[in-house]
């Protein structure tokens, strides 16, 4: 009995196809997630990109005064595509550099701390006329697959968002 089963099972092929399909299919998937979310995350970065250039755009060819913190993350997320929660998950620091004595900026752009009740000195400081001005300004996401290649990876915030970061730079037109 046992040789009869034994010599069924070393000449039967059915269900080859089925070990291979069972260790190719999550292989396929983990790619097709992590195009998924690398694509998403460049949309992200493009449209918060496009999102800041327009509102620097405004800020540049003001004849009025220059918007504070909040009015700017305002003219930023109203521009956004992903505008989800945008107010509570953007974070801008923006400041004149000086020509004769450039000093880069040192870092990252500075995210936004979920777990804090408080935001902190953000270094929003709005130049005068003709000043060269250095935006940075970071935006939260969270991964849209947290668990797997890309989102898995990202992650450097404690609740497990990741930023995307823009800079640009700009001078702010004379008034008159």
């Amino acid at each position: 009995m046992i040789r009869f089963v034994k010599d069924r099972f070393r000449r039967s092929e059915a269900g080859g196809v089925t070990i291979e399909f069972v260790i190719l299919l999550p292989l396929v998937f983990y790619f097709f997630f992590l195009a998924l979310e690398t694509g998403l995350w460049s949309a992200r970065e493009i449209m918060l990109r496009r999102a800041t250039n327009l509102a620097v755009r405004d800020v540049r060819l003001a004849t009025g005064s220059v918007p504070g913190y909040d009015a700017m993350k305002a003219l930023i997320c109203e521009r956004s595509v992903f505008d989800a929660g945008c107010i509570e998950n953007i974070r801008i620091e923006m400041r004149a550099m000086p020509i004769a004595d450039w000093a880069d900026l040192n870092g990252a752009a500075p995210c936004v701390d979920r777990d804090e009740d408080f935001d902190p000195a953000n270094g929003f400081l709005p130049g005068q006329q003709n000043n060269l001005m250095m935006m940075r300004v970071c935006r939260l996401f969270d991964p849209l697959l947290p668990g797997t290649g890309l989102g898995r990876k990202l992650p450097e915030g404690s609740d497990g968002t990741y930023g995307v970061r823009v800079t640009t730079a700009f001078v702010t037109e004379p008034r008159g």
